[in-house]
């Protein structure tokens, strides 16, 4: 297998609005300890589910999941009826304007990435990554519209 990374995009906690922490301008993740989580399950995405486990093992902590949700959309209605906090990338922002907050979280950061066979010389593909790579240069994920 061969991959390219596209994007790099730094990862928020999302409160609910009115959050004692809501005002900060970045979070740690064991900032977020005493929290009660709101999350995917974890069947949805085992390999995110695992680099989270450790990043809250190394903040010193075991998540509270209070409640589990497979959409994004789901997850920042639940932060907006204070039903928990999150972590998502942080253009997730564009999609709900009211009842939550996105506050960076210091050293989270969120990747995107092709993966393909090696060896594969279609042109097509390179056409593809090219573009994939010229549009990922090009696009503001945390822009709105």
């Amino acid at each position: 297998m061969e991959s390219r990374r596209l994007t790099t995009e730094q990862v928020c906690a999302v409160l609910p609005e009115g959050h004692p922490l809501a005002g900060r301008a970045e979070l740690t993740l064991a900032d977020l300890a005493n929290e009660a989580w709101v999350m995917t399950p974890r069947s949805s995405w085992e390999p995110w589910h695992r680099a989270y486990q450790d990043q809250f093992r190394e903040a010193g902590f075991v998540p509270n999941v209070v409640q589990e949700e497979a959409g994004v959309q789901s997850l920042l209605g639940l932060v907006a009826a204070g039903l928990g906090v999150t972590r998502l990338a942080c253009s997730a922002a564009s999609l709900r304007r009211t009842g939550v907050v996105f506050v960076p979280l210091t050293g989270a950061y969120a990747y995107t990435e092709m993966v393909w066979l090696s060896g594969n010389t279609a042109p097509a593909l390179h056409r593809l990554l090219d573009v994939v790579t010229d549009l990922a240069a090009t696009t503001d994920l945390t822009s709105t519209g």
